[in-house]
């Protein structure tokens, strides 16, 4: 009883971690949006989207989410728990931050850098959050991984393609590209790592767990 209830304390912690980074995602694409710079790359075609269907950025994003997360079960790729959450939350916590007038844009350029650059530091910090935790990492991942073994390309050749895509096909349904668009793509990563050296993270140290694994675990048949 002590190992089953210290197993699901365990995992209450990372699901608050995971909650945290989601948050932090979402407020980070909500800086992009207001610094009126132009989106992070999946932010333009999430925008385009709701441009096109009417429904709300944080829906679009969910729906993208579950889209991508549909195509890479097909290919028999299990996402995490966390998989599933990120699609979920992300688009809600974006909703939420909107909806609640939490941000507007600034007048002054050098507020408006400083709101891109303070979203790009947000975003990064959400990602590490979440992916600290590994109970799976977002719906993207797994059909990068999947255009991977298709082509057997370099997965940060599939990942640049991904966005480029991503932006193009977002800025032919309206979504708003800009110097921010651009900034966004080549920080992002660097922050990212700059975070991971920071907090002294291997990225590579352990796999992220499928739902299956999770389950099992908590269930005791692990």
């Amino acid at each position: 009883m002590d190992r089953k209830m210290n197993l699901f304390l365990e995992y209450g912690k990372k699901l608050i971690w995971e909650m945290l980074g989601f948050f932090l995602v979402a407020l980070g694409s909500v800086m992009f949006l207001y610094s009126d710079m132009g989106l992070n790359p999946w932010g333009v075609l999430h925008q385009g989207i709701s441009i096109q269907t009417g429904v709300t950025l944080g829906q679009a994003t969910q729906a993208f989410g579950l889209l991508l997360i549909a195509i890479s079960s097909i290919f028999k790729i299990v996402p995490g728990l966390a998989t599933i959450l990120n699609m979920i939350f992300i688009g809600l916590f974006t909703d939420v931050i909107i909806n609640l007038q939490l941000i507007s844009t600034p007048d002054s350029i050098i507020l408006k850098y400083a709101l891109l650059l303070l979203g790009t530091v947000a975003f990064a910090y959400g990602m590490y959050f979440y992916l600290t935790q590994h109970l799976g990492a977002g719906p993207r991942d797994g059909v990068m991984l999947l255009l991977q073994r298709a082509t057997k390309l370099d997965v940060g050749i599939i990942r640049v393609a991904m966005e480029v895509t991503a932006v193009v096909i977002g800025y032919l349904m309206g979504g708003q590209v800009g110097i921010g668009t651009v900034l966004s793509a080549l920080l992002l990563g660097p922050t990212l790592s700059i975070i991971f050296r920071l907090h002294k993270y291997e990225s590579g140290h352990a796999p992220h767990e499928n739902l299956l694994t999770t389950f099992r675990k908590l269930l005791g048949r692990a």
